[in-house]
């Protein structure tokens, strides 16, 4: 079964056991504005629903489960965060849309293939959808998604800057190394004052470790202590001079 027909199972199951005439009136006329092809059919028999401002708590959450339960579809969040519900009438879909938007939820209204569809994409609005539908198993299995996939989109993010940060730190590496072996090969070496051999031998000790790494080295040396900025800049400067 699908993460949606899981949750529509646990809301009719929820429902049923707490069946008052006034929540399935509501749920009733709910269920119908996603499926009568004209408003003004719902004004005879469901009057009182019609102006939002006079809804009471019960109202609300039993015409937004009839309307998940009529033509609601919320995707696996596995695969997506979405929320739509389908309408025949623009008018219902609009009177839906205007629902949610007192609520505090930030729906969309279009047009798709005849159909009038009320959708939204936030995760933390689905899960508060969820919560409202009194669906608390389906919140806790979306929650649990949401967190894990969180937790894998923040490792990825990491693993990719990291990744990023270790291919900046070769290229520079090698920039430096190539300038140094230029300097030595054109008989230029022997002419750097001391601090920039001092300088070019660690690089050329360590070749693929970060600059990080090597003040790390230096520190314990008094003498030849240098930080990371000073290192930088002393392989620039070698650089500049192999360029010249």
């Amino acid at each position: 079964m699908s993460f949606s027909s899981d949750v529509k199972n646990e809301v009719l199951n929820n429902f049923s056991k707490n069946k008052k005439s006034c929540c399935i009136k509501a749920e009733k006329f709910g269920e119908y504005l996603t499926s009568v092809p004209l408003k003004n059919i719902l004004n005879e028999e469901f009057r009182e629903y019609l102006d939002i401002s006079k809804l009471n708590e019960c109202c609300i959450k039993s015409i937004l489960k009839g309307v998940f339960l009529g033509s609601g579809c919320i995707v696996d969040p596995f695969v997506d965060y979405h929320f739509e519900a389908i309408f025949k009438n623009k008018a219902c879909g609009e009177y839906f849309f205007n629902l949610l938007s007192v609520l505090d939820f930030t729906p969309k209204l279009i047009k798709r293939k005849k159909q009038n569809i009320v959708y939204f994409k936030e995760s933390e609005q689905i899960s508060l959808f969820l919560s409202i539908l009194g669906a608390n198993n389906a919140v806790l299995k979306f929650e649990q998604i949401r967190v894990e996939k969180e937790v894998k989109n923040k490792i990825n993010r990491t693993t990719n800057c990291e990744t990023a940060n270790l291919s900046k730190t070769i290229n520079s590496a090698v920039k430096q190394i190539d300038a140094i072996n230029k300097l030595k090969k054109n008989g230029k070496f022997a002419s750097l004052n001391d601090k920039l051999k001092y300088t070019a031998k660690l690089r050329l000790k360590y070749p693929t470790e970060s600059l990080d790494y090597i003040a790390s080295i230096t520190a314990k040396d008094e003498k030849n202590k240098i930080s990371k900025s000073g290192l930088k800049h002393r392989l620039d400067k070698i650089i500049e001079i192999a360029e010249k």
